[in-house]
């Protein structure tokens, strides 16, 4: 990590060494060119920078006023099945009330007493005796 940290300074300053040794051997109007030349391209820049920032707002503008148009149309879909469906479960759980009920304690009775029968005990607990 630090091997390539000081060659990457390495190459950036003799970049810019370079730079300064042809800036300073360039004669006043080269200068003045070349200086007019970046001017240019960085208004160019600068421009198309701003452009395609008005076309991202005016696409996410547009996309989000959709979605949320969307998000509100489903979310009144969704309350209005809610609402059913309650008034559906609250108007059927009346009739549920005689189901079938399962007791939990009959069911593991009769699974007892037939392992109990076979001679087969499921679980056995050891305790050490106090004597």
């Amino acid at each position: 990590m630090k091997k390539n940290f000081l060659i990457g300074f390495g190459v950036g300053m003799s970049a810019l060494a370079c730079a300064y040794i042809y800036w300073h051997q360039l004669t006043a109007s080269k200068q003045d060119q070349l200086a007019v030349k970046l001017d240019d391209k960085f208004a160019t820049g600068r421009d198309k920078a701003a452009d395609i920032e008005a076309k991202a707002v005016d696409f996410a503008g547009t996309n989000v006023q959709a979605a949320l148009s969307s998000l509100k149309d489903s979310t009144s879909k969704l309350k209005g099945h809610l609402n059913s469906a309650r008034q559906n479960f609250d108007d059927e759980s009346e009739v549920m009330q005689d189901d079938i009920v399962i007791d939990h304690r009959s069911a593991f009775s009769k699974v007892k007493q037939n392992a109990e029968q076979e001679g087969f005990r499921p679980t056995e607990k050891f305790y050490p005796h106090n004597n």
